[in-house]
Formats: C-alpha cells, sequence, structure tokens
C-alpha cells in the first residue's frame, strides 16, 4: 500500500512484438484509474536480446502511471509470466492484471475490473477480448453474448484478467512450465486457484481488444491454430488424467469432429461453398489435433 492506495500491477510478457507492445502500452498509459488505487505497468521481455526494449523506453518516463522493464531470458510463455508474478510481489501489487502484447485495452478497463471485483467480492475477474483489424478502439463492436455480466466464467484466459496478488503469495500458484510452448498455461492456472476455492466473476464491460495481424487473418493461420488448439485441448485433459481416460473422453469427439468435417467438405464440393470448405478444414484440423494429443505427438506451437 501506498498512501493508503492499493498497487496494481499490470502485467505484460512480450516476445519480439515491438510495434504491438508499444501499442498495447500506449492504451495503458490513456486508461482510467479507479481512486484510491495505484497502477504501475510491469513488462517481461521473453527476448534475452531486449528486442522489446526499444518500444518499452518511450513510456518510462513520460506518463503518470510508472513501467518497469525486466527479462525473462528462460524461453517460454509459463517462465514468462511466473517473471511478471515474481516482479509484481516485489513491487506490492494488492491485485494483478495481464494483457497480452497484441491486445490494448478500452479506456474504462481498469474501472470496470475493480469495480467488479469489489462489487462481486471475487478474487478473480475475467473480461472478453473482442478482435480487431485495428490498432486503436473501434467505434462499434459486438459484445460478447455468450456471457453475462456477474456469471462464473468456465475457462479463464490471462488475455483479460485481473486477480488479487493471494493467489500468487499465500496460495503459491504459479503457471505451470509444461505448458511453456504449448499453450493452455492461463487455464491450468485459474483452474487450479478455483479448485483452492478462489471466486471469478465475468465482466463483459471490461474490455480489451486483440489486433489481429494481416499474417494471422490467413486461412492456413487459422486452420493451424484449430490443430495445435486440438492437441492442447488434450493435453490439459491428460496433465490430471490417464491416458485411458483421455482416449474415453476425446474419441467420440474427435470421430464427430472428423464426420461433420467431412460432410462440410462434400457440401463445399457440391455447391462450390467457401464458407462450409472452411468449417470443414477447420473441423478436420480440430480432430486431427485432437488424434495428435491421444497419440503423444505434441506440435509446440510457441516455440519460435
Amino acid at each position: 500500500m501506498i498512501k493508503n492506495k492499493s498497487i496494481v500491477a499490470i502485467c505484460v510478457a512480450t516476445y519480439m512484438r515491438q510495434s504491438l507492445l508499444k501499442n498495447c502500452l500506449a492504451s495503458i498509459a490513456k486508461i482510467k484509474v479507479p481512486k484510491n488505487y495505484l497502477p504501475i505497468v510491469i513488462v517481461v521481455d521473453n527476448d534475452k536480446n531486449k528486442s522489446g526494449e526499444v518500444s518499452f523506453d518511450s513510456f518510462k518516463n513520460n506518463y503518470d502511471i510508472e513501467f518497469f522493464y525486466y527479462v525473462e531470458s528462460e524461453r517460454g510463455i509459463s517462465s514468462a509470466r511466473n517473471c511478471l508474478l515474481e516482479k509484481a510481489m516485489l513491487h506490492d501489487a494488492n491485485l494483478i492484471g495481464f494483457i497480452d502484447d497484441d491486445e490494448f485495452a478500452h479506456e474504462n478497463w481498469l474501472l470496470n475490473m475493480v469495480k467488479g471485483i469489489e462489487e462481486y467480492q471475487v478474487d478473480i475477474a475475467a473480461g472478453p477480448v473482442i478482435a480487431t483489424y485495428e490498432t486503436s478502439a473501434p467505434k462499434s463492436f459486438e459484445r460478447d453474448k455468450k456471457n453475462t455480466r456477474g456469471a462464473t466464467p468456465r475457462n479463464i484466459a490471462a488475455g483479460n484478467v485481473l486477480f488479487k496478488s493471494e493467489l500468487a503469495k499465500s496460495c503459491s500458484l504459479r503457471f505451470d512450465r509444461y505448458f511453456d510452448f504449448m499453450g493452455g498455461e492461463d487455464f491450468d492456472f485459474f483452474s487450479k486457484a478455483k479448485k483452492l476455492g478462489m471466486k471469478s466473476v465475468w465482466l463483459d464491460d471490461a474490455i480489451i481488444f486483440e489486433t489481429i495481424t494481416s499474417d494471422r487473418r490467413k486461412l492456413k493461420y487459422i486452420i493451424y491454430r484449430h490443430f495445435t488448439g486440438g492437441i492442447n485441448l488434450v493435453m490439459r485433459y491428460r496433465k490430471d488424467n490417464s491416458l485411458i481416460a483421455a482416449w474415453c473422453r476425446y474419441l467420440p469427439k474427435m470421430i464427430g469432429k472428423l464426420l461433420s468435417a467431412i460432410v462440410s467438405l462434400i457440401t463445399a464440393m457440391l455447391f462450390l461453398n467457401k464458407r462450409d470448405l472452411k468449417k470443414g478444414l477447420i473441423r478436420l484440423a480440430n480432430g486431427v489435433g485432437y488424434l495428435f494429443g491421444l497419440t503423444n505427438i505434441i506440435i509446440e506451437r510457441y516455440k519460435y
């Protein structure tokens, strides 16, 4: 606490995304700050050559919010996020927030996050990440219809989350290195928090935007993401369950995905329907991903 203010550490892990990182930090610098709270920004660069330092330097002395830069030379998403936790505790943070380096915050993001945690008396607050092709907030955007404010989220990602530092302090939670290059470390982290009795809430008004770069709009990338997503889903389940249990759970799902993929692809060929073609390829990729996960063929998509 500094002068009776609670410290909020807004944490950003980055790896060789200078332009996107700069945009992310610029948005954080403009957020509205809740009364009696003091935000700080912690950047952990997972590039030992400090490629993100150039983007960081323009912020460290030019804003009311204090910015801190660290390097985690041990490669991996979990490694970088664990470093962020350690640095947040070093700065005596009461609340810890995560936002990805390819995202940017709505100006009311922190206000609504803190308000939600106080209103619902929870340990973890999560919000939507809205995809955009822009690097600034769009004038209009579609709200998340799957979740409503006040609901308990099924899975919690680290792209838009704020939580009490007790998760890292008294509960000693850390991101599992098992997921360093697969992803899914955030789902695992907050799943463990829930098992320890930590309460969570969904806040649909605590908005983060994600910039979708041109390379990630291509069908090739979308298919690859669903393929590796299928692997990740199975491997997350296998981490805490037997291989037999994994087969029993995902074999029917895999068969369902592959059969529906075949139907979509046949429809696409008969009617020259691009939408069905895309749908079929995505389902096929997802189903094959399940098979890879079940047979222990791991594709680490974050191992640059």
